[in-house]
């Protein structure tokens, strides 16, 4: 035993060296795991924020797709509607065809306004071309560039569309009154029509711009005019002008031929 002590006194520096180098070598084993978690830590919130930002992308790449798959599926019915036996709609077959856009400047402020699609000349958008939303009509195509076109809105005291009763003939036109962007005069309407609060009207498809039968809005009053000859309606749109989204752009293959018989006198 006293030999024991002895040797480990001679000995106690080379002990001493050997105890911090196991102590030193814990603290490195331990520093190395916690940097180790803190790095793993690290590339899990990396991996997560990325992740998420990829989600998100693919989310509205995925929206975006549905969108079109939607447009797609909103013309097709629209083609199917309005191309109906000509004892629906008057239409022809295969008469009116539906390019969608999107509306990205919109007034509704001011006595004559205007609208702005993402669609021109490269589409196939011409001047005089018809433009629906999904609740209704939004006006005609006055000016077009290579990608964008310009559109006369029915919140314009210059439109005039040709719109009838649902159920009848009877038609009248489409004016604004300048003052509610959501109410609308209809002029012209011939006393002997029936009408009555309520009834719909829709496009007449008198001209070459609209086909009949694009929903425009609900009586909501009318009124004899002194001339005794009219009736004077007020309409509530179905459009919501001050909101527009989605819109298509009306191409009819027989305009050209319609119009130029329409001014052969």
């Amino acid at each position: 035993m006293l030999k024991l002590l002895l040797y480990l006194t001679r000995k106690k520096s080379f002990l001493l060296f050997v105890l911090l180098e196991l102590i030193a070598l814990v603290l490195i084993i331990d520093a190395h795991t916690y940097s180790k978690i803190k790095q793993n830590s690290f590339n899990t919130a990396i991996s997560g924020f990325v992740n998420d930002r990829l989600s998100i992308i693919n989310y509205h790449l995925n929206l975006k797709k549905q969108n079109e798959l939607l447009e797609q599926q909103n013309t097709r019915l629209l083609i199917g509607i309005t191309n109906k036996t000509p004892n629906d709609t008057g239409a022809l077959d295969g008469q009116f065809d539906y390019i969608p856009c999107y509306v990205i400047n919109n007034q509704y402020q001011f006595d004559n306004n205007s609208v702005i699609i993402n669609k021109g000349t490269a589409d196939g958008v011409t001047p005089e071309m018809g433009v629906i939303g999904t609740n209704g009509i939004i006006g005609i195509t006055q000016k077009t560039s290579t990608h964008f076109a310009q559109i006369i809105s029915v919140l314009n005291t210059h439109s005039k569309i040709s719109v009838s009763l649902k159920n009848t003939n009877h038609s009248g036109f489409l004016q604004w009154n300048a003052i509610d962007p959501n109410i609308f005069d209809v002029v012209d309407v011939p006393l002997n029509a029936k009408v009555n609060i309520g009834d719909t009207l829709v496009t007449s498809g008198m001209s070459s711009v609209f086909p009949k039968g694009i929903l425009v809005g609900k009586i909501i009053d009318f009124k004899e005019l002194s001339d005794r000859k009219s009736y004077k309606i007020i309409l509530e749109s179905f459009m919501d002008m001050t909101n527009l989204g989605t819109a298509y752009v009306v191409k009819n293959k027989y305009k050209k031929e319609f119009d130029s018989i329409k001014k052969t006198k």
